[in-house]
């Protein structure tokens, strides 16, 4: 590997970083980076005197143009869109796992209420530490105006970040907890795990059947799972449940026999549950069949159903 690439590769993880965080699609980070890869290729490095500073500008104006594109197509989405599942990187079997709120799909999700500039001005200053000064040199905008951007996108993301960070045993379990209530239809224990506000956002693309629109309430959440969960309890071991870390979190994959159906995370703020959040589009599942299922680190639930085709609708 040569000087230009080992450099380049030196900095791939920070780059796939800011450009997932951007789109909310691993496929379209991949292709953002390759794309700042080819034109690293085309530049004479030694006129470069910070390659951490211009890497960044280029991935960045290429995932803002990537971004307008992305926004017309999930115009059209049908249903709720929910980003990408992101799967943890690979760490030692003693390395205690950390929540990590910038990728959670609460956040994710919570960014596409946001203007380009101004998610890139949020992620930019708030996620990855750069100063006005330097956004304002990547947006090509004034410094004050990158500071606008970002307290605008800010309070509009506000409600998707937790005031007080769960542990991850803590978030672990509450999911837990939430899966057991469920699973036993006790109500009353459920809604007592769930924020008052509680949301449920559940994204099937077209392709999976799903709730069409977002429950709300610690009553119309508590009810539906318990209602969705104790109706389809299979003792014969059916249904079955991996915990697996995956967009900064513990979740739930949900198998019927050895077909992955749905993945499921939470979002837990002051000791309750303040959103559920359910993949069920199968092409956004597939992000998890390249990994090995049966890991020793995957705790598995037996003998419990989330849901059979379809129990996500209402």
């Amino acid at each position: 590997m040569d000087h230009r690439t080992r450099l380049f590769e030196s900095h791939r993880p920070l780059l796939e970083g800011l450009a997932y965080r951007m789109l909310g699609t691993r496929a379209d980070a991949l292709d953002i980076v390759q794309e700042t890869f080819l034109k690293w290729s085309q530049t004479d490095i030694d006129q470069i005197r910070d390659a951490r500073a211009w890497l960044v500008t280029v991935c960045s104006r290429i995932a803002l143009n990537t971004l307008q594109s992305a926004r017309s197509r999930r115009e059209t989405y049908v249903g709720t869109w929910l980003p990408e599942p992101l799967m943890e990187e690979s760490r030692s079997p003693d390395e205690e796992p950390q929540i990590d709120e910038t990728v959670s799909v609460a956040l994710m999700h919570a960014l596409e209420r946001l203007t380009p500039n101004e998610r890139a001005a949020f992620l930019l200053h708030d996620v990855f530490g750069y100063s006005f000064d330097e956004i304002s040199a990547l947006l090509g905008k004034e410094s004050a105006a990158c500071r606008k951007l970002a307290s605008r996108a800010r309070a509009r993301v506000r409600d998707a970040r937790p005031k007080f960070a769960a542990s991850s045993t803590e978030h672990q379990r509450l999911l837990t907890a939430f899966l057991n209530a469920a699973r036993a239809g006790r109500i009353d224990e459920l809604r007592s795990l769930l924020a008052e506000g509680v949301e449920l956002h559940a994204d099937g693309g077209g392709k999976a059947e799903t709730v069409t629109h977002v429950l709300r309430g610690a009553d119309a959440v508590s009810t539906f799972f318990a209602r969705v969960w104790s109706a389809t309890a299979h003792p014969d071991g059916r249904y079955r449940f991996v915990v697996r870390w995956f967009n900064g979190s513990p979740g739930l994959l949900v198998h019927d026999d050895d077909r992955l159906i749905a993945a499921v995370s939470v979002i837990i703020d002051e000791g309750v549950i303040r959103g559920v959040y359910a993949h069920r589009n199968p092409e956004k599942l597939a992000a998890f069949l390249a990994e090995d299922l049966a890991r020793p680190e995957s705790t598995y639930i037996n003998g419990v159903s989330l849901t059979i085709d379809g129990a996500f609708s209402a």
